[in-house]
């Protein structure tokens, strides 16, 4: 049977578009292997809340002015509208039912293009859209339920909340992954597309005086941000509103590099994990919190990760919410749309699977997307 509807990449928090970053692609191979699907990349917010992301994905899509909700902008505090789409920057201007697209978000990507589904099945936008726009999400190291990385970068584990110190130590620390984790690529720093909030980038001005303007807006010190987005908090209350659909396929691809320790049962870096990431990655894999996030909440469950998210955070959204689970992707011999069905990658970490891999991971990164494109390419 098949199908050639287009392929949707969405990058995370702190990832590029093309044509960013002197044109290093965030998706690696990704990027450029053959592909039987017309792909496009996306651009969206890099620090801007879930939300707004999506808002941006549709318009990037579909084309128009951004328009991130009355009363969204109003309780979040900033512009209602962002930039404008139009001519060849229009991703899939025929978007409809009839004509859906295959949504693949890496981290915060995933609850990006999953939040977009369910502002489709709202009608959010007023165009007559209905979650049927989306015939798959494809999650790769997704942060579905949150990612406890952000408690040690500065998150209250209490609210989610960073206040207006620990919001500079979350940028200054963030970027300084990101910076070490592109070999320097990132300090040549692209768009952060903060229109909304009137945080544009000014001439002549250096990156660290940026991040303090960004750091001491009112952005940082509320929900709608890209911290708060993807910490247990957030997450939760996402599940709680966007639903799995019973004609839309969900894959999740999880990402993970760690290992049990021989006298406890803590999860600890591998030693071939990139080395930027071994901090969160320790912090991630030994942490008992003292409060429960959700009911039935346990701290090991969480202790294996990729570096930056938990294993069990990305297999599924399963902290709130109804999400049927379909299985293993490698055991099914077919797909039930309106089930969640994920593949373990062992020994990769968080960022071996986009831009940088290890360089024993570069084929099995090829590997990776030419199976991904060409099991979308054969559903239905």
């Amino acid at each position: 049977m098949g199908n050639h509807h287009p392929l949707v990449l969405v990058h995370g928090m702190f990832g590029w578009g093309p044509g960013e970053l002197a044109g290093f692609p965030y998706w690696g191979s990704g990027h450029w292997i053959p592909c039987p699907l017309p792909r496009r990349e996306a651009s969206v917010g890099p620090i801007s809340s879930v939300h707004d992301r999506a808002c941006e994905l549709a318009f990037q899509l579909k084309g128009g002015r951004v328009d991130y909700g009355e009363t969204h902008s109003a309780e979040a505090g900033h512009g209602r509208y962002g930039r404008t789409y139009e001519g060849d920057k229009v991703l899939h201007p025929g978007w409809s039912d009839e004509a859906p697209v295959h949504l693949v978000g890496h981290s915060m990507g995933a609850p990006t293009i999953w939040a977009l589904q369910q502002l489709l099945a709202d009608d959010f936008f007023r165009w007559g859209s209905t979650h049927r726009w989306v015939s798959s999400i494809s999650s790769i190291s997704g942060v579905l339920n949150g990612s406890t990385a952000n408690y040690f970068l500065g998150c209250d584990e209490v609210s989610g909340l960073l206040d207006r110190q620990s919001a500079g130590h979350f940028l200054a620390d963030s970027i300084e992954l990101f910076l070490r984790a592109t070999g320097g690529m990132f300090d040549r720093f692209y768009d952060f597309q903060l229109d909304q909030w009137g945080l544009g980038v000014r001439s002549e001005e250096r990156l660290d005086a940026y991040i303090r303007r960004i750091a001491e807006s009112p952005m940082f010190l509320g929900r709608d941000n890209g911290a708060y987005s993807v910490t247990i908090q957030g997450l939760l209350e996402q599940n709680r509103r966007c639903l799995t659909y019973p004609d839309t396929y969900y894959f999740s691809y999880v990402t993970e590099q760690t290992a049990t320790g021989f006298l406890s049962e803590y999860a600890y870096p591998e030693l071939d994990m990139n080395p930027v990431m071994i901090p969160t990655s320790l912090y991630i894999g030994r942490t008992r919190f003292d409060r429960s996030f959700y009911p039935g909440f346990r701290s090991e469950e969480w202790w294996p990760n990729d570096g930056l998210v938990s294993v069990y955070s990305q297999m599924y959204p399963r902290t709130a919410g109804l999400h049927p689970v379909g299985g293993v992707i490698e055991d099914s011999l077919g797909f039930q749309p309106g089930r969640w069905y994920h593949q373990l990658l062992e020994d990769m970490d968080h960022i071996d699977i986009v831009a940088l891999p290890q360089p024993d991971q570069i084929a099995r990164q090829w590997r990776f997307y030419q199976g991904l494109f060409n099991r979308l390419a054969a559903l239905p």
